[in-house]
């Protein structure tokens, strides 16, 4: 997306619409992500490239989102919310664009067999990562109708339900990364030491992905707590 067409759209909105932008588009780069794992996994190498590429995009897309909204935030009337925790708020959902970047990059730089023992279970942590990052796009995206309602009771519980999702999601993405990290170690005898590092880093980083949703879901209960 050029840089000037951003710029048209974006300044017209709110910084609430510029948040759920830049939301569809760490939502779009993990889908992307996701999908391209899967293939990874299977040995499907040779298509990853582009993979990488398109997650590249869509971290620039998003970073051009990321700097419109912080240019265009209310300097002279109030937020509706805290404007620290908006922006503590963004830079963790960005953060989540970052990591899946360097994990597509890692992958694409070294193509490391998946050995078959630890395969689906690596595809089950991608998944549940994925299903953290969309309770927190629904959490997220419950902040706006927050806001048009005054903070009304029905919307911030509805919130607080997708934040506890959110958290949900993550522990049980944290017990699939325990158990793969435990594996790797159990086979590490079949394994070059530079296979056990690169598989070790591959989960490290898929889990962070989760780990700065939860973050999200932490500023989100920080924003709404009034």
């Amino acid at each position: 997306m050029p840089r000037v067409a951003v710029g048209k759209v974006y300044r017209k909105k709110s910084p609430f619409d510029g948040l759920l932008q830049h939301m569809n588009k760490v939502k779009e780069c993990v889908e992307l992500l996701k999908e391209g794992f899967f293939k990874y996994a299977d040995g499907n190498f040779e298509e990853f490239a582009e993979v990488a590429k398109k997650v590249s995009d869509l971290e620039h897309e998003a970073d051009l989102i990321k700097g419109n909204i912080r240019a265009h935030l209310p300097r002279s009337i109030l937020m509706p919310v805290d404007k620290r925790n908006f922006l503590w708020l963004l830079r963790e959902q960005d953060a989540i664009l970052d990591h899946a970047e360097n994990l597509a990059q890692l992958l694409d730089l070294r193509h490391t067999k998946i050995p078959e023992e630890i395969k689906e279970d690596f595809k089950k942590h991608m998944e549940k990562v994925v299903e953290t990052i969309g309770e927190m796009e629904k959490a997220v995206g419950n902040l706006r109708d927050l806001t048009e309602t005054g903070f009304g009771n029905k919307e911030r519980e509805e919130t607080k339900e997708y934040i506890h999702r959110v958290h949900k999601r993550e522990w049980e993405a944290d017990q699939i990364r325990y158990e793969i990290t435990k594996k790797i170690y159990e086979i590490e005898d079949k394994l070059s030491p530079m296979d056990e590092y690169h598989l070790l880093k591959i989960v490290d980083w898929i889990d962070d992905m989760a780990d700065h949703a939860e973050n999200v879901a932490d500023w989100l209960r920080a924003m709404i707590a009034k």
